[in-house]
């Protein structure tokens, strides 16, 4: 049988409610708690009404004791608890798709959106340390990558490569890129991957999608009792509310301001993968690297944002890199359709019979490019064949939305700002001096 769920009480006082360690009013004091924040309660109110709570909703230390009322005066009263509301994003999908699609600023063949990100540094005004040239890329997944795109990775002299992807699936496919960065994911997944040291070619794996599908609910949010203080448990669950609303056809969220709530999931609910990539960057012996995920846009492009944030860039600087991405478009969605093909492949040959019941639900379909596409010839635009699907691309694609980005630099704002959500997750300022010590060109010395 469950347990009823816990009595709770609304603070009313317009200057919300002192809050002392102990039930003893001498006892030391810890803060307030916020008008309109909701605590549960902890045990039976004392005759002195004073109430031991833990805190549910709003601000203010998050246990303790308050008084119910001071000489007749209510400070609080009792409430029922209610789902929150779920503020939804909801923006615009305008956007410029310039060019076909097909701009590789690298000659990669089959691999899309390979870029070096020092040629962010056009914001206005330019920065004062222009970011060092062939220290950091981001890029398109390697999984079809031709023998030649292999071999010209090799030039790069890369040292590590930060997967952002959650290597299920499509995103685990086996490929030949693991021979040059261990360890495959399916190794990763089967805890057979021996460890690399830093300054090893290696591939570090920090999914930011993780657990980010739909999942059952937990005891705490069938009861809507999830702690609005704990930034990650309240936003799986806001996020969890949301892909249900989604599901049950609640609400008309376009692919935007779905992404918008896909890197809100991933700065709060999965900080801890946000953290990992941002750490590999402080070291000088992981350099160079390159960091990316499917397309190199939405989970490459918030990693890219924070990076260009610490590094002091403009918000101009940020978006403009952002939008780069759709210059690329094209060749984004003939890289992910071919890397798509082979991961069919590989399931057709291993699990047969999965690989029927993907075919009957229709998971299997036609596509535009398959593993027969060569891919770009290096350092040229497609040729006739190679064009024959963009004509029949869909008009958003692979693009990326400049108000996704508007949204999610709104949203660290919120948070003070880049640097301080960075620094709430465990990236403090010698973090960021180190980032920009590797990353920035030296500063100009003063003449003597």
């Amino acid at each position: 049988m469950t347990a009823p769920p816990p009595a709770a009480w609304r603070v009313i006082s317009e200057n919300g409610a002192l809050v002392r360690e102990e039930a003893d009013l001498k006892s030391r004091e810890l803060g307030r708690v916020t008008t309109g924040a909701v605590l549960l309660q902890e045990a039976p109110v004392s005759l002195s009404s004073r109430l031991r709570f833990r805190l549910l909703r709003g601000t203010g230390p998050r246990a303790g004791f308050v008084s119910v009322k001071i000489k007749g005066k209510a400070l609080l009263e009792e409430c029922e608890l209610e789902t929150p509301t779920t503020h939804l994003p909801r923006v615009t999908m305008e956007v410029e798709m310039p060019g076909d699609g097909f701009t590789a600023w690298f000659p990669f063949r089959r691999v899309a959106n390979f870029r070096d990100l020092a040629d962010s540094t056009c914001g206005s005004p330019p920065p004062k340390r222009p970011l060092r040239r062939g220290r950091l890329f981001r890029s398109g997944h390697f999984a079809a990558a031709q023998p030649e795109d292999l071999a010209y990775l090799e030039t790069f002299g890369l040292r590590t490569y930060v997967d952002l992807r959650d290597g299920l699936d499509l995103e685990g496919a086996d490929a030949p890129i693991y021979e040059r960065f261990p360890p495959s994911p399916r190794a990763q997944r089967d805890g057979a991957a021996a460890d690399r040291s830093p300054g090893q070619p290696r591939r570090v794996w920090c999914p930011f999608s993780k657990d980010l599908k739909l999942r059952p609910w937990t005891n705490e949010e069938k009861a809507n009792l999830v702690p609005e203080w704990d930034r990650k448990a309240w936003h799986s669950w806001w996020y969890q509310r949301l892909i249900r609303m989604n599901m049950e056809k609640k609400v008309d969220l376009n692919t935007a301001s779905n992404l918008c709530a896909l890197n809100r999931a991933i700065l709060f609910v999965n900080a801890d993968e946000v953290l990992k990539a941002m750490k590999v960057l402080t070291e000088e012996q992981n350099y160079p690297v390159v960091f990316g995920c499917v397309a190199g846009k939405d989970r490459t492009g918030l990693l890219a944002c924070l990076i260009l944030s610490a590094l002091g860039l403009d918000q101009e600087a940020i978006l403009t890199d952002y939008l780069k991405t759709n210059q690329a478009s094209e060749h984004i969605n003939a890289c992910a359709q071919v890397g798509m093909a082979l991961w069919w492949k590989q399931v057709e040959q291993e699990d047969p019979r999965r690989f029927k019941m993907m075919q009957k639900s229709g998971q299997v379909h036609p596509l535009q490019y398959d593993a027969s596409w060569p891919g770009l010839r290096p350092g040229a635009a497609m040729d006739g064949d190679a064009a024959s699907g963009a004509a029949t691309a869909s008009e958003h694609g692979a693009a990326v939305f400049p108000q996704t980005m508007a949204y999610t630099l709104e949203m660290l704002e919120e948070e003070g700002g880049a640097l301080a959500y960075l620094d709430s997750i465990g990236f403090g300022a010698q973090d960021v001096a180190k980032l920009r010590e590797l990353l920035l060109e030296p500063s100009e010395q003063p003449e003597r």
